[in-house]
């Protein structure tokens, strides 16, 4: 067994990959996004200060908004390094789709703001879960552009556009499960006959349905936004 192993090690040469693999101008949009995530949590310190923690796991959202952009941002990463991974991106595809809801979904936390507009708490709320929501939904967006990008470089033109559009109504319908029948990413693992047949039952709901149309439209738009910024240019005709 143990020459078995040894040979093994032998058959591979190790060396040093230029350029690197991480750089720190690839780290630059995740730093800036970590940065934008403390000062979120920052107003959750102040807000704790005054009176108590809100309660309905801010923190524990956004950390979660962190989850697909860090996948899509490994899949773009060994992409752009070692060219063609179709097995490899398909099964992170999949990973960063469980996941994806999570990002958007902070939006729904909005509904926790109370009406009392006359205390400072109110417009505190106001603008921390404003902020929570925002630096949920640049994670998100951000993944997209990253795994879109992975798509286009690993898959055909038509193929990685599919996957595009349907990702944002999959998204809706992920938010749907999770804040109206209060189901979660780990349940994929934890219950997943229970998560099925929910999401059997839920095929045909109309709240469903309006949300996965509605939030798909909301985060489309929102990404055509983000990628004509990155990617469009007019240039003048010589």
């Amino acid at each position: 067994m143990l020459k078995r192993l040894i040979h093994r090690f032998r058959r591979y040469r190790f060396m040093v990959y230029e350029p690197p693999i991480i750089t720190l101008e690839g780290l630059y949009p995740l730093l800036l996004l970590l940065l934008l995530s403390l000062v979120a949590t920052t107003y959750h310190t102040v807000r704790i200060q005054f009176k108590e923690a809100v309660d309905f796991s801010l923190d524990w959202n956004l950390f979660l908004s962190w989850i697909p952009l860090l996948v899509a941002y490994m899949v773009d990463l060994t992409v752009t390094r070692f060219g063609k991974l179709p097995k490899w991106v398909g099964f992170w595809s999949v990973v960063w789709m469980v996941f994806f809801p999570n990002a958007p979904y902070m939006i729904t936390d909005l509904v926790h703001l109370s009406g009392d507009m006359g205390r400072d708490l109110t417009w505190h709320d106001m603008i921390m879960l404003f902020f929570y929501a925002e630096v949920s939904l640049i994670n998100g967006l951000v993944s997209v552009y990253w795994m879109h990008r992975s798509w286009q470089k690993t898959y055909t033109k038509i193929v990685s556009n599919v996957l595009l559009a349907i990702s944002f109504p999959l998204a809706g319908f992920g938010i749907y499960l999770g804040r109206i029948r209060r189901w979660n990413s780990w349940d994929i693992v934890e219950n997943p006959e229970k998560l099925l047949r929910a999401i059997g039952q839920s095929l045909t709901d109309r709240t469903a349905l309006v949300l996965s149309l509605e939030f798909g439209v909301l985060l489309s738009m929102l990404y055509l936004v983000l990628w004509v910024l990155l990617r469009f240019r007019v240039r003048p005709v010589e």
